[in-house]
């Protein structure tokens, strides 16, 4: 059980269970009903969606397996206590469930692409694949460019379950149907929502991390640019965010969704103002670790918005 306990912290199975959860109510609570409403059925059946689900979860495992690969000196100062690479599982079994993982996740993400007969679309988890690989060995290390790949590849778990879809994907006439245009305006709300407050929260972690990121030679935003710039960013991307937010309000009241209008208040833009306070305040790891923490539950509001569409569709 211990080492059944280690291989699921190593994959960051929280983490995992909000990708499911994401692309689960994408498809479900706005892809289908948006389709049904205009008389259209979803290009992907049960069975393809949750191997095209598979797939995604089977190679973000893979980036985190690999990233604590490389990660290992860093995360002897940051957090030595909850290291699992090398203390319980050895650096030889993490680089082989790390290639299971990837070789299973870009295999059924080619299988699904075949079963629609659209096999390019395979390749999106390749480049995911490879973006998590040269994030680890390079990328994270770099200023601003770590932070900006995993924002995409946060957005890209929303804008896959798109890819998949033909009234996306078939032809021009088939995006400029109403349902073809109402889906990529959702899609590409809850897409930018995720690159924002993925932004955010990588940024801040980069705050939480700054001692063991500059011992290891990181250069990272805090140690290139300086603490207050990067909480200055922080300040920025919510900023946006709330915007962001403020706009879609203005939306679904004129559609008449006005509890959607109370949720999002109460749920997203109370939070991240809360959030900006407190990292105004933060100057500990683990003052910026409890914003950081905050941030991942104002993701999971906004990913449980989805929920509306289904109700007033």
């Amino acid at each position: 059980m211990k080492l059944l306990g280690a291989y699921l912290r190593l994959v960051r199975y929280p983490n995992l269970i909000y990708i499911v959860l994401t692309q689960f109510l994408l498809q479900y609570c706005v892809v289908a009903p948006v389709l049904t409403r205009e008389g259209v059925s979803p290009s992907l059946g049960v069975p393809q969606f949750v191997l095209l689900c598979l797939s995604t979860i089977l190679i973000a495992a893979a980036g985190y397996i690999i990233n604590d690969y490389f990660d290992i000196n860093i995360d002897l100062v940051n957090k030595p206590d909850k290291m699992v690479v090398e203390k319980i599982i050895s650096r030889r079994w993490a680089m082989a469930w790390h290639t299971i993982l990837n070789m299973a996740g870009v295999s059924i993400g080619f299988i699904v692409a075949w079963q629609i007969g659209k096999i390019y679309l395979g390749f999106t988890q390749v480049i995911c694949s490879l973006l998590l690989w040269f994030y680890s060995t390079s990328f994270k290390r770099q200023v601003l460019i770590g932070n900006v790949v995993i924002s995409v590849l946060t957005a890209l778990s929303v804008v896959v379950v798109g890819f998949y879809e033909k009234k996306i994907y078939e032809s021009f006439e088939a995006i400029m149907s109403p349902e073809g245009r109402s889906l990529i305006k959702i899609i590409g709300v809850y897409a930018l929502f995720a690159f924002i407050i993925s932004m955010v929260r990588e940024v801040i972690k980069d705050l939480e991390d700054v001692i063991g990121d500059s011992k290891d030679g990181c250069r990272t935003i805090p140690i290139v640019w300086g603490v207050l710039p990067a909480k200055q960013l922080c300040y920025i991307l919510l900023l946006t965010l709330q915007v962001l937010i403020l706009a879609i309000d203005f939306k679904v009241i004129s559609l008449g969704w006005y509890f959607s209008v109370v949720y999002l208040v109460l749920c997203v833009h109370i939070p991240s103002l809360y959030a900006y306070f407190l990292l105004r305040k933060a100057n500990l790891p683990a003052e910026y670790h409890k914003v950081s923490s905050l941030i991942k539950v104002i993701m999971l509001t906004g990913i449980l918005s989805m929920l509306f569409f289904k109700f007033y569709l």
